[in-house]
């Protein structure tokens, strides 16, 4: 949620044009072994649906959202699928917290970003929003960087300033046995449909969840979060699927982050058709990882809201700087959703929003523990502005005491 982040000459351009001037950090120098990809798009929504599940203050209600994607000339070059959560209400009268994710599919890939927004109560954004790329495909993969959005009359400038990796290492994962479940509510489109995917192979495995986004031009619509497991580490994947006549297809996700040996890493991954194999595509961080540690509180909202295949939780707290609560850091703002066993597990997909003074930071990934039972759960850093910006690494989460959470991390920016 805060403003005071890097920005590129592209965006700052596009703010001096479009918006008031907005506090900008220094860029971090570019590796490298990086490229870096500065652009601007428009875009136009064309669709805006919402799934309400009943919530106080709308918390955990479901908005989808898509639309077209423009150049500078007015030529169409994509779409635009946005997935967004109802977190928490806003201090501001009339105004809500979204877990808002956010992609763009062009010719050469797409690519992701997320951030936590302030925006009007039941409406479109109204307001700049300066979000962190967590990932991307094809050309964009391993891509980490800012998204400027700001509202122009009917659209939205996007101005990207993104890195992307030269070179990525490939393997490939197999997988033995594959289960899946559903769970169908009574949306339109069946918007918030749920399908659970989880699959294993010797000691590695995966879990997917795919939300029903929709339909658009004949595609069934779908966005999937998908987590590897593996005895070394784990890897956050993140997909827009678009299918027609119900044919399963090989699918692109960026992989946004992961933990263990994988901590920092980002790329790509493509799962065959049949959901039985996985080609990687992985670049690993470079230099030496900066470590931090902070406490967090056990916040306040709405906790076991039934939505369609699980139980959501919407939550804001204080972050501090030692256990003892007397300075602090910042506020955060998190979901949970807890969703129906499948095969032996019980799959939870978070986000948090770490808001420390000098920026932000995100964390999310599926785990399969809460970490209410006293074990350390440990989750992906996929992305973040200002001192954080690109931001990758990883952050474990323990029960320090009654109502205390201890966060131990590591990233690479």
């Amino acid at each position: 949620m805060k403003l005071a982040v890097a920005l590129s000459a592209a965006a700052l351009a596009a703010t001096a044009l479009v918006a008031p001037p907005v506090a900008a950090a220094p860029a971090p120098a570019a590796p490298t072994a990086l490229v870096k990809k500065s652009f601007m798009v428009y875009s136009k929504f064309t669709s805006r649906q919402v799934v309400a599940y009943g919530g106080t203050n709308n918390v955990g209600d479901l908005t989808i959202t898509q639309g077209t994607v423009t150049d500078t000339s007015g030529k169409r070059v994509g779409t635009l699928t946005a997935v967004v959560r109802v977190v928490a209400p806003s201090p501001k009268k009339d105004a809500e917290l979204r877990d808002t994710q956010s992609s763009i599919t062009l010719k050469d890939g797409t690519i992701f970003a997320q951030a936590v927004n302030e925006d009007p109560k039941g409406k479109p954004p109204a307001d700049l929003h300066i979000m962190p790329v967590t990932g991307g495909t094809g050309a964009y993969a391993s891509a980490r960087g800012t998204l400027l959005m700001r509202p122009i009359g009917d659209k939205y400038l996007m101005a990207y300033d993104i890195f992307v990796e030269k070179d990525m290492r490939t393997s490939t994962l197999s997988f033995d046995t594959l289960v899946t479940a559903t769970a169908n509510g009574d949306a339109t489109q069946g918007i918030g449909d749920v399908r659970l995917t989880r699959a294993v192979g010797g000691d590695n495995s995966y879990v997917s969840i795919a939300t029903r986004a929709g339909s658009s031009g004949g595609d069934v619509l779908d966005s999937i979060d998908l987590q590897v497991f593996t005895t070394d580490g784990s890897l956050y994947a993140r997909a827009i699927s678009r299918t027609r006549g119900g044919a399963p297809k090989a699918q692109a996700y960026a992989v946004l982050g992961g933990t263990g040996t994988y901590a920092g890493y980002r790329g790509e991954l493509t799962l065959d058709a049949s959901g039985r194999s996985i080609r990687l595509r992985l670049a690993a961080p470079v230099g030496n990882a900066k470590p931090i540690t902070w406490f967090e509180d056990d916040g306040k909202g709405v906790s076991d809201l039934p939505i369609t295949g699980g139980t959501f939780m919407g939550v804001e707290g204080l972050m501090f700087q030692k256990a003892d609560r007397k300075k602090k850091v910042g506020d955060y703002f998190a979901t949970r959703t807890v969703y129906d066993e499948i095969d032996g597990v019980i799959p939870v997909v978070t986000m948090l929003e770490q808001d420390f003074k000098t920026g932000t930071m995100i964390v999310g990934g599926i785990t399969l523990s809460t970490g209410e039972d006293g074990a350390a759960v440990i989750r992906p850093i996929i992305g973040g502005t200002g001192d954080y910006g690109g931001a990758a690494g990883q952050v474990s989460s323990l029960q320090e005491s009654t109502g205390l959470w201890r966060k131990t991390g590591r990233f690479w920016r």
